[in-house]
């Protein structure tokens, strides 16, 4: 089976100090703490949100467990082409392939297609716990699909490993509102999270 994983990087800028520290003072961080349930639908604030693609998916490529659209990772970020994106096999109960969420901040809807375990390229001591282990530690984490190919034909076009890296690493974020289910008419924003190497924000 096919799994992917989010590299547990803040990116090395001034911002990514206040985040770091937000993520060492909040409760959800601590020992023996149980994820909160994550509902069949509606709002929901999100532990923390993590990105992989092209280079950092396990094995590199589009591969992902779960095709329901589309047949390797991709989409547009509409309610008919949403993006993949991954979570913890323990809570796929829910969050079953399929199970489509919209993201008010980046007003773009995504689908449940991947597997976001701790078996990225770098392993453990370089990815992090990964979905899997952060849920053992009280935490829910979803992993977006950003895109980042090694050639143009996906969209966001072709980018650069490092282009990724730091893209992930901007959008990376904590207690993020999402809503699950959502109805197909919201706001889209189709600027690629990833667009030739240029990140969204």
């Amino acid at each position: 089976m096919h799994s992917a994983s989010k590299k547990y990087r803040i990116a090395a800028v001034l911002a990514t100090a206040v985040v770091v520290l937000l993520l060492a003072s909040s409760p959800v961080h601590g020992a023996n703490k149980k994820a909160k349930k994550i509902p069949s639908s509606g709002p929901f604030t999100l532990d923390f949100l993590t990105l992989y693609g092209f280079f950092d998916n396990s094995p590199p490529g589009l591969d992902i467990a779960h095709p329901v659209i589309h047949s390797g990772a991709g989409g547009k970020g509409t309610f008919a082409d949403p993006i993949t994106f991954a979570v913890a096999p323990q809570v796929q109960n829910v969050m079953k392939p399929g199970t489509k969420m919209y993201i008010p901040s980046l007003q773009k809807y995504f689908i449940m297609e991947d597997d976001c375990t701790s078996s990225g390229p770098g392993g453990p001591g370089t990815q992090g716990d990964g979905c899997d282990g952060e849920f053992n530690k009280g935490v829910n984490e979803f992993d977006l699909w950003i895109g980042a190919t090694n050639k143009g034909d996906n969209p966001g076009g072709k980018a650069s490993n490092s282009q990724m890296t730091n893209c992930e690493d901007r959008l990376t974020t904590n207690n993020i509102q999402v809503i699950i289910k959502p109805a197909g008419n919201l706001p889209v924003n189709t600027t690629p999270l990833l667009n030739h190497g240029h990140c969204i924000k």
